[in-house]
């Protein structure tokens, strides 16, 4: 009820108020400088019709410790799927699958070829520049299947650095300790920077097992408290980055990310094994070696650039079991290997001011192995994917935009339909800064390679998820003074098609089959609010989101209750708040992270009381608070700490099937900037 009272009183804010905030607040070290607000920022004719957010700096720097999910989750509209710290995380996006949500990393796609999806907790903060999102149609520019959307994770270069860095070093809870790195040299014409990091965690939290009951001495039944058991996890990594301008129009640079995690699966809450008996641990390492070369041309009206990049993973995981005087046995033992190239290029052409055009060509080709060494299963497979993008875009008035984008892949053995995207947007004030916003799309998205070849299940008679989405929306900003206001509201809805499940089979085992159709639909909004009174800097960020996403497929048999129902792990409302304040060096961070409650089954049918935890995940209020102090040792030179509250009213809950997530913790940080 507090939730929808705060909700309440943003929507009366952005309504009755005249003040917008500028997305240009940026905070290197909590630093936030004011930057004009430009009307052009939000009416440009290549985005007409688009809902583009990118994610503010402040955010970025305030969990610089922590992965792109904890952003995801805690300051967008995108819903996290979380299977405990340190372990998987997925995105949906507008209520569609994690396979939906197309990922890049400086242009090339970093979805895994096998799987579709990413793995989020994997992606650090402290690696990312940038970050955006492309809500729905959005994501056509870049690609398809992003039927939820595409999120962008980008690297820039600075060419007034000479010589900087930073240091963070951090310890937590559970014993968990945390370092990064990044130096910074160059000049005009090259510029250099490296990044290193590193993170552990034991990760033995408390928690309350209710899947077990024990009685005491009296005989009182009662759940017993127990330490997550196999939760460790270790990353480490290194980014480097070059930069080269060899004429004043033409640029180069190399990006090359690897990283190594080795991380344990925490047992379920159902395991009553006992440790003096028995032993099992789930082991999983993941390896990747990322790398991207882009030639970059600026002339007066063509732009053009070629990208060319790698990517490899290899994901190893065994599961280890060991009674007490017998030998260790592995049920489990199965590894992949994944190796993409991607080739883009990419060309603008401007007409005239009013009159613009683009050209991309796509040449990506993928090599996978899988391996079950205990079953003797695996396959291994080779694709070639082409694409073939067009797009125009207008300025018809002062007050009008217009876009069209087409895109056509071809896929062996996959039928791809031609694709678009069509936008206006539509500014009804030359002297408001008041957009009006509206598109329709048709996507689609090719099945996997594990659902197409996994053994065993693959089919390879699956045909591509397909879809149609629309949205309309406002984006309204303004500044007044001191202070500025910036807000979105925006309502989608989305028809998917030939939606992919794994299902049970006659043969005995699961199956990938063509079963689900699909309608999401919704509101997102987004408000941002900054102003400075008695030297003291206000920030708020806020947003939420309506999702349905309901499955109006076909009945899988008589005693099919998920029609009508609610996807699992998709909450109806969404919601999240962020509240900085600074005054001089010092300065605090309050957020705050809403989940309404969410399915666990397909069905939606009523659960009694009593089992509701076992059929449904209870609504999350999750509190993080954060106190710094910067002290000024030069010009440029600095060195602060940080204290973070994590979960600070020790809220109890889960994000996933018999996964407790921790308590209340705490994360201390030492930062050092030159």
């Amino acid at each position: 009820m507090k939730f929808i009272i705060t909700i309440t009183i943003f929507f009366c804010l952005s309504a009755l108020s005249r003040i917008s905030y500028s997305q240009g607040i940026r905070d290197s070290v909590y630093h936030i400088r004011e930057v004009s607000v430009r009307a052009d920022r939000i009416f440009k004719k290549e985005e007409a019709g688009r809902k583009e957010t990118r994610v503010d700096s402040l955010v970025v720097m305030s969990k610089i410790n922590r992965s792109i999910s904890d952003i995801l989750a805690e300051n967008t509209t995108v819903t996290i799927k979380d299977y405990g710290r340190g372990a998987l995380a997925t995105a949906s996006f507008r209520g569609t699958s994690p396979t939906h949500t197309q990922v890049s990393w400086n242009g090339i796609n970093i979805n895994s070829p096998m799987l579709g999806m990413v793995d989020f907790s994997l992606v650090p903060v402290f690696i990312v520049d940038d970050m955006s999102l492309q809500h729905g149609a959005a994501s056509v520019s870049h690609n398809s299947g992003g039927l939820g959307g595409h999120i962008s994770l980008n690297n820039k270069v600075d060419w007034n650095n000479t010589v900087s860095g930073r240091y963070y070093q951090g310890i937590g809870s559970y014993k968990s300790h945390d370092e990064f790195g990044q130096f910074n040299i160059g000049n005009k014409k090259v510029q250099s920077k490296t990044r290193l990091y590193h993170s552990y965690s034991k990760n033995d939290y408390k928690l309350i097992n209710k899947h077990q009951i024990e009685r005491d001495e009296e005989g009182e039944v009662y759940n017993p408290e127990q330490r997550n058991k196999n939760g460790q996890y270790s990353k480490y990594g290194i980014q480097q980055e070059l930069y080269y301008k060899i004429t004043p129009h033409l640029y180069s640079s190399v990006r090359i990310w690897y990283q190594d995690v080795e991380r344990n699966i925490p047992e379920v809450l159902s395991n009553e094994a006992v440790d003096t008996i028995a032993s099992r641990k789930n082991e999983q390492a993941d390896n990747t070696l990322k790398g991207v070369v882009q030639l970059s041309h600026y002339h007066q009206k063509l732009q053009t650039k070629f990208t060319s990049g790698f990517d490899y993973q290899q994901l190893d995981y065994v599961v280890k079991i060991k009674n007490s005087g017998s030998q260790l046995n592995m049920p489990v033992n199965s590894g992949s290997k994944m190796k993409s190239w991607y080739n883009k290029l990419n060309m603008r052409y401007a007409f005239n001011p009013k009159l613009s055009s683009q050209l991309k060509l796509d040449v990506n080709y993928f090599d996978i192995t899988s391996r079950d060494n205990a079953n003797q299963t695996g396959y291994t497979e080779q694709r070639m994917e082409y694409s073939l993008f067009g797009a125009g875009y207008v300025n018809l008035t002062r007050y009008l935009n217009l876009s069209l984008e087409l895109r056509k892949d071809f896929i062996a053995d996959v039928e791809s339909p031609l694709i678009y995207n069509m936008g206006i947007s539509y500014k009804p004030m030359a002297d408001n800064d008041l957009v009006l916003k509206a598109n329709f799309a048709r996507n689609f998205h090719s099945p996997t390679l594990n659902d197409l070849y996994w053994q065993p299940g693959g089919n390879p008679d699956l045909l591509p998820e397909k879809g149609y989405t629309g949205e309309v929306g406002l984006h309204y900003i303004k500044r007044i003074r001191k202070m500025d206001m910036e807000t979105q509201l925006t309502g989608y809805y989305s028809d998917i098609d030939n939606w992919i499940l794994w299902l049970p089979s006659v043969k005995g085992y699961w199956e990938a089959q063509n079963r689900k159709k699909v309608h999401a639909y919704g509101l997102e909004y987004n408000l941002k609010l900054g102003f400075v009174t008695n030297k003291v800097k206000y920030t708020l960020q806020a947003t939420y989101g309506l999702t349905k996403s309901i499955n109006v497929g076909q009945r899988l048999g008589s005693n099919d209750a998920s029609i009508g129902s609610q996807l699992p792990f998709i909450p109806v409302h969404s919601g999240n708040m962020l509240l900085a304040v600074k005054y001089k060096s010092a300065y605090a961070h309050y957020q705050y992270h809403y989940y309404s409650v969410r399915n666990i089954l397909s069905a939606n049918e009523q659960v009694p009381e009593n089992d509701f935890p076992f059929y449904r995940l209870y609504a999350q209020h999750l509190n993080h608070v954060t106190f710094g102090y910067q002290i000024k040792l030069g010009k440029s030179t600095s060195c602060g700490t940080e204290l973070k509250v994590h979960n600070l009213f020790n809220e109890v809950y889960r994000s996933a099937i018999n996964r407790i997530m921790p308590r209340r913790n705490y994360t201390l940080m030492l930062m050092f900037n030159f």
